[in-house]
């Protein structure tokens, strides 16, 4: 592999194709070698024929040295054979530098065919290990229920932890670490009662201590989490006894129980033994593995690899596979990736938003879950957009806008206290504002600043682009997830970001106009939060419906909130995957995947 980056630091100094003229000692001071290792370097090089040497016998004798292949081929062989050898740290120092490269990306893909899917190998006993690689395009920054952001990292923590209730299939609520629960009649009180036995990863026993612990946690926490408004409600939490805890709500809130599903509800074990594993941000960062009573259990953790292995004590029966393996890819290279390029996850049994080109020997499901871009204005801002004929302008130059989808990337969807909207789609017509010129609003440009995060940056140059052709004078922000919760969000006066709607969308929908009504003046606040407590009072679910579609018929009759596109996530699969299903978020539950075996394959041939 050596040979690979000495040609990579030739081709760096050098050049493609072209002739150059130099000694070997020249050569011999670029590599860091001796004369004879040079020399035996470029005979290895000459053999591959990656170069052509034309030698002049004679010390200061100048030869001359022509690059015959390009470096991103030289690239790519580097990398698969990191990748075979699982180097993965070199893989991605390759993958980083050339990720704009067709070569680099078709090695990659290739590559990741063969990595992916089931897999089986001889344990020590001989028993069979069944493994499911799944690459993944997020980067996993955090595992701790307390610190995700992204829906990959909510994806991994729902297999590592449990709520007290679950949500089925059909979005009902379920019991989970709770068997059972009672409510009191004020709305109030409520009070939950554990299954006994259960066990964390490392032994540990669950008890109602470790539920106290964690909301406790999660309302210390300065964090601005998703869902933050509802677990603000709880006014006390206590373990009555081992196996019995009881919350106290300030106000009843007929989301509570909702919540109590989400990843953010996930319990985590009280301080002990486990005090140093799920401790302060710097050990999140620092990857260290977290500890939940799930069906798998983290037992490797980088920036690379995430393996997932089954827990085979969980209390609601073990999981098919042994072991799920989850890599990171394409590493840094997303963030650089050329925007033309629309890469999907090639999984080899399962491909998460497969392409229209997925062979024809794939059946394509959808989840029941779409994808939202949305863009929302900030009022409470001194600036342009308090004006409504500016909004309604703003609103014109939208129309159609994302009508073609090919702009659209959700690779990374992006779980923030921002939340996904109704699947009405408001169709805006851009002839009903043409009398709304930008010469008649303003004799200059107007400027506006656009918040968003990296992953959405291509939208929001696209956005801004967009706008500026109408007469709009734009600049786009981007700032880490967390930088984005904060003041980012107020200082700016468009606010882009990307969501989902799915079996959560009532709480989701709640939280984003909760946290919307941040960015709006005092009068549109007051009416929005005045419909958000008839909401939270509200115990029939219709009703609670209604008041939400109020809610955004209020928001995008203002020209406050404008729907971009939408977009289904929807999931292909190979007829030897059994046990398909999804979670609330429309990921594979990892759970119930299983494979059966040649000789199981076709029991009635």
């Amino acid at each position: 592999m050596k040979l690979h980056q000495q040609y990579l630091l030739l081709h760096r100094h050098y050049g493609h194709h072209t002739e150059h003229e130099l000694t070997l000692a020249d050569l011999a001071e670029l590599l860091n070698c001796t004369h004879r290792n040079t020399l035996t370097i470029v005979k290895k090089m000459v053999a591959h024929d990656w170069i052509r040497w034309v030698s002049q016998r004679g010390r200061g004798r100048r030869s001359s040295l022509t690059l015959l292949v390009p470096a991103d081929q030289i690239a790519a062989e580097y990398m698969m054979q990191a990748m075979n050898r699982r180097e993965l740290q070199e893989a991605a120092e390759q993958v980083s530098a050339f990720s704009s490269s067709t070569i680099m990306q078709d090695h990659l893909n290739q590559w990741l065919l063969g990595y992916s899917g089931h897999h089986t190998e001889a344990g020590t006993n001989n028993e069979q290990i069944d493994t499911l690689r799944l690459p993944l395009r997020q980067q996993l920054h955090a595992l701790d229920p307390l610190y995700i952001n992204l829906l990959a990292e909510s994806f991994v923590t729902s297999h590592v932890f449990d709520g007290l209730v679950q949500r089925g299939e059909q979005g009902e609520i379920l019991p989970c670490l709770a068997h059972t629960w009672d409510v009191s009649a004020d709305r109030k009180t409520w009070i939950f009662y554990l299954r006994k036995g259960i066990t964390f990863h490392d032994g540990q026993l669950l008890t109602a201590h470790d539920i106290v612990h964690t909301f406790e946690r999660l309302q210390s926490t300065d964090r601005r989490t998703l869902y933050r408004d509802v677990s603000k409600q709880i006014l006390s939490i206590e373990a009555v006894d081992s196996l019995t805890v009881c919350f106290q709500l300030k106000y009843p809130h007929e989301l509570f129980l909702s919540f109590l599903t989400t990843s953010r509800a996930a319990i985590v074990p009280s301080p002990g033994t486990n005090e140093h594993k799920m401790k302060h941000s710097s050990d999140v960062h620092g990857m260290q593995k977290p500890v939940g009573t799930g069906p798998f259990k983290v037992t490797a953790w980088d920036d690379h690899l995430c393996r997932l292995e089954a827990f085979s004590s969980y209390f609601q029966g073990r999981a098919h596979m042994d072991r799920v393996d989850i890599l990171q890819i394409p590493w840094s290279a997303s963030a650089k990736m050329d925007d033309s390029q629309d890469i999907e996850t090639p999984f080899f049994h399962l491909v998460h938003n497969p392409s229209s080109s997925t062979g024809a020997d794939w059946t394509q499901i959808s989840a029941g879950v779409m994808v939202h871009k949305l863009l929302t204005c900030n009022t409470q801002k001194a600036g342009p957009l308090n004006d409504p004929e500016v909004r309604a302008h703003l609103q014109s130059c939208l129309a159609g806008m994302y009508r073609d989808e090919q702009h659209a990337d959700d690779s990374e969807v992006v779980e923030t206290d921002f939340s996904a909207v109704n699947t009405k789609k408001v169709q805006v017509h851009s002839e009903g504002f043409s009398h709304v010129s930008i010469s008649s609003i303003s004799s200059s440009p107007i400027s506006l600043h656009i918040a968003t995060i990296p992953q959405y940056r291509r939208d929001a140059k696209h956005l801004a682009s967009i706008l500026e052709q109408y007469g709009f004078s734009c600049t786009v922000r981007t700032a880490t997830m967390e930088q984005f919760k904060g003041n980012l969000r107020l200082e700016s006066d468009l606010i882009l970001f990307s969501l989902i709607r799915d079996r959560d969308e009532e709480l989701r929908r709640y939280d984003l106009y909760s946290t919307l009504s941040e960015h709006l003046e005092d009068s549109a606040r007051i009416t929005i939060h005045e419909m958000l407590q008839t909401i939270i009072a509200s115990p029939i679910a219709a009703d609670r419906t209604s008041e939400l579609d109020r809610i955004e018929q209020f928001l995008v009759g203002q020209n406050l909130l404008f729907h971009l596109s939408e977009k289904p996530v929807e999931t292909a699969y190979l007829p030897s995957v059994r046990g398909l299903s999804f979670n609330s978020q429309g990921w594979v539950n990892l759970r119930h995947i299983w494979f059966p075996s040649d000789a199981r394959a076709h029991p009635f041939d």
